[in-house]
């Protein structure tokens, strides 16, 4: 948001360039490793546990300075297939991050398995505060260009690394440091075929990103990156619940309960509330999509509305948590395979989408498609892992009544507030806010869903 005001649109490319290839990068050297944290934890005591987490820490250190040597290296090669010459030394700045954050990933599994995700709470909010400090102190205050910026999140990244290390820990410190059982090799055959899963999802995750850059350009790509993003609270929510359900999944199959019984009640409990949570807020934010981009990051960035718009449609999908039951259960290969075909789709029909249509819009459309068909490919699984029918994974009634109500109440706020007021950016918001929450809440109390009751299980 602040940057997007402080650079003009090439140089805020460049720096979102290079967050795009750190991002994409990452999904393949890290391996698979941060859920092994969640997999391995609850099946092994916890007089082990020191030895299981310094051992995993380890491979990621290892893993960080490939990294930071690859991004070292081959900037110069980045740069050119990005067709952007001042990405190369921008790369180079930025390359000693990967070293740096690389051994904090996971955290938030140690944590969420010894229940002190409080923990893990203090530590996002206060890096992010540190993050964001030293990206923009000397942009704001100094004049600085990206590359100040890049310096700022290597400093942060240092800091990330301290508080991490200790809170990696903190759970197990009086549990004792006893040899682990779990071998370098049990590691590794869990996390190879979740790295062929994250080279399939790297190529999902940098492909429409690609194209736009490419065939469009680095401005062309600030308005696409603003615009193609999830909204903070939909990562936060499905996040935890991910978070929390995997060590839970993994103690549950390791237990060999019935799926039917024990665990299909607490995945579907988990998405209907995630559902009465979540969409609400997307179907606000796909009605009021160009004001909440202008909201954000100016007048110039209207145009990434259109983009967030077929983003969002991904979002009525992707809040289901398939992904850690499948990994739990020991589907991991399949959940390889349907990124793997997932991936070699996206980039063929993108491909053809540039080709004939010649707009970023038929990328980001392509993308949402195949987004979409692919956790549809991944919940058939999960139906017949629960020998339940693929209709009853979806709690149809409840949302209908959710989404339906919503759009009418959206809609005609919408209407009204732009045929009889003509408030700036942030009094529409505030508006259709306080008048989409009054309005909602009393359609809830009118068809009896329970808010209330979600919000207390939440504080539990």
């Amino acid at each position: 948001m602040i940057l997007s005001r402080y650079y003009d649109m090439a140089n805020y490319g460049t720096y979102k360039q290079v967050m795009y290839v750190y991002n994409t990068l990452l999904i393949v050297f890290t391996l698979g490793l941060p859920r092994a944290y969640s997999y391995f934890l609850p099946r092994v005591p916890n007089n082990q546990a020191f030895q299981l987490i310094k051992k995993i820490t380890s491979i990621f250190f290892v893993l960080g300075t490939v990294f930071s040597i690859t991004l070292f290296v081959f900037s110069g090669v980045i740069a050119n297939i990005l067709k952007n010459d001042e990405l190369e030394v921008a790369l180079r700045i930025f390359a000693i991050v990967p070293t740096l954050l690389l051994p904090t990933m996971g955290l938030e599994g140690i944590l969420a398995t010894y229940k002190q995700s409080s923990k893990m709470a203090l530590y996002t909010v206060v890096t992010r505060a540190i993050m964001l400090l030293s990206v923009i102190v000397p942009v704001c205050f100094f004049h600085g260009g990206y590359i100040e910026a890049i310096c700022g999140f290597v400093f942060s990244s240092v800091i990330s690394l301290l508080i991490a290390s200790y809170l990696k820990y903190s759970p197990i410190k009086d549990e004792g440091k006893d040899k682990c059982t779990i071998s370098l090799r049990d590691i590794f055959k869990f996390s190879v075929p979740l790295l062929t899963a994250s080279i399939w999802g790297m190529i999902i995750e940098s492909s429409d990103q690609f194209f736009v850059s490419r065939y469009f350009g680095n401005e062309v790509f600030a308005d696409f990156s603003n615009g193609n993003m999830n909204m903070p609270f939909i990562g936060m929510i499905t996040g935890a619940t991910t978070t929390v359900l995997s060590p839970v999944f993994s103690r549950m199959n390791y237990d060999k309960v019935d799926p039917h019984t024990e665990i299909f009640p607490l995945w579907k409990s988990v998405f209907e509330k995630s559902a009465m949570l979540i969409y609400p807020m997307v179907l606000y934010c796909l009605v009021f999509a160009d004001v909440i981009m202008v909201f954000l990051y100016g007048k110039q960035y209207e145009v990434s509305g259109v983009f967030f718009q077929i983003k969002l449609l991904t979002n009525f999908f992707t809040i289901i948590a398939f992904a850690p039951l499948l990994i739990n259960i020991g589907k991991v290969k399949f959940f390889s395979s349907v990124h793997f075909y997932g991936a070699i789709s996206l980039v063929v029909l993108e491909f053809i989408a540039v080709s004939l249509f010649k707009t970023p819009y038929s990328i980001s459309v392509t993308s949402a498609v195949c987004s979409i068909g692919r956790v549809l490919v991944m919940l058939l699984a999960i139906s017949k892992f629960f020998e339940v029918r693929f209709k009853e994974l979806f709690p149809t009634r409840l949302l209908f009544s959710i989404i339906l109500p919503s759009l009418i109440i959206l809609v005609f706020i919408r209407w009204s507030l732009f045929k009889f007021c003509s408030f700036n950016v942030i009094y529409t918001i505030g508006f259709s806010l306080l008048l989409y929450v009054v309005l909602f809440a009393f359609y809830c109390y009118l068809a009896k869903i329970d808010y209330l009751k979600i919000l207390k299980s939440l504080k539990k």
